[in-house]
């Protein structure tokens, strides 16, 4: 009973430290997706290794943004670099939340923590966060593991 009880802590203390290691991890490979509002989509983008996309400038409006996360792909033939990248991205999406933060937005930098775990990402999908552009200020969205 106590090897039982002792496992049980062991396993739940490494679980949490994995979270506290990947916090504030950027998360390459999530998929950022603009739209206009209205309008439907306008952009689509893909985070690189510094959890960044970037999309430029664009005319003044309302857009929305939407995060995908994307499919696991077969891991035959991919490098241990990427392998361990998508352990990285798939562990943090799968722990609770992603912290994402938009600079160029009209009335300021917006930061957000997305529930990853929510049924709207358990289906790929999250609502999309809501937002206006100057039309003067490139749009730059960074996602990272949340804290």
């Amino acid at each position: 009973m106590a090897k039982t009880f002792r496992l049980l802590l062991m396993i739940a203390f490494c679980g949490l430290s994995v979270q506290v290691a990947l916090a504030g991890a950027p998360l390459k490979g999530i998929d950022v997706k603009l739209g206009k509002n209205p309008g439907g989509g306008c952009a689509a983008r893909t985070t690189d290794s510094a959890g960044k996309a970037n999309f430029g400038v664009w005319p003044k409006g309302n857009y929305t943004l939407s995060f995908e996360s994307s499919a696991p792909g077969n891991a035959a033939g991919q490098s241990g670099a990427s392998l361990q990248n998508k352990a990285v991205k798939g562990a943090a999406l799968a722990s609770s939340k992603v912290h994402v933060a938009i600079t160029g937005a009209a009335g300021g930098k917006i930061e957000r923590d997305i529930d990853a775990t929510s049924s709207a990402m358990s289906s790929s999908r999250e609502a999309p966060v809501q937002f206006s552009l100057s039309g003067s200020e490139e749009l730059l969205v960074v996602v990272t593991a949340a804290q």
